[in-house]
């Protein structure tokens, strides 16, 4: 791959409708849901992932739940809220031109659908790459220009959604993923519930 990307993992959600227990470290395929969100993003880009959690004690929870990947962790930056939260709090670490950011929840990502979308990243040079899905863009799975994502943060406030951020950057390339190949549309892909784990998507993600 000709870019160099840093993945950032937003792993600090409440997991309220999962309910009591912290969908991120439920089993999945055997293995922690974390833990295959982590290592795909890593794996397809070549650098050891930024996980952004809420705080020390979620973070500690987290810990053990990695296998092989060596990951550091930041916790949510007080003044957002949201994915914006963990985005805020991990860009001051990322040292590559780009940076990858992903859902904690997404346990069947994909590094050919990763690779590709730095591909487009190299080719095109915009400020970032992003799926869409039912019409909209899906942030949470995007290639940014890591100097253009930690303005476009800097300028929002604590109630802008991490679509209003990307919203920002310009020019952004959308990938439709009802064009793009199954990788993609399956590593988009998040749990919500515990019901969304053991279906018939539960092996293991293309690429």
């Amino acid at each position: 791959m000709g870019i160099e990307v840093t993945p950032v993992v937003v792993a600090g959600g409440s997991s309220r409708r999962f309910g009591t227990a912290d969908k991120l470290v439920a089993r999945h395929a055997g293995r922690p849901l974390i833990d295959h969100v982590a290592t795909a993003a890593a794996e397809a880009v070549g650098s050891d992932p930024l996980l952004a959690t809420h705080d020390g004690t979620h973070e500690a929870r987290l810990v053990g739940a990695l296998r092989d990947v060596e990951a550091r962790f930041v916790h949510d930056h007080p003044e957002y809220a949201g994915p914006v939260a963990g985005i805020a709090a991990a860009i001051p670490h990322v040292d590559t031109p780009w940076t990858f950011v992903c859902g904690g929840d997404m346990p069947w990502l994909s590094k050919r659908a990763i690779r590709s979308l730095c591909t487009r990243c190299e080719r095109l040079q915009p400020d970032g790459v992003v799926p869409v899905r039912d019409g909209r863009p899906e942030p949470l799975h995007g290639v940014y220009r890591t100097d253009a994502l930690e303005r476009a943060v800097a300028d929002a406030c604590e109630r802008t959604s991490l679509r209003g951020v990307i919203e920002r950057l310009s020019p952004l390339v959308t990938v439709p993923a009802t064009h793009a190949g199954k990788s993609l549309r399956r590593s988009l892909v998040d749990v919500d519930e515990p019901d969304d784990l053991p279906t018939a998507r539960s092996e293991p993600a293309v690429g």
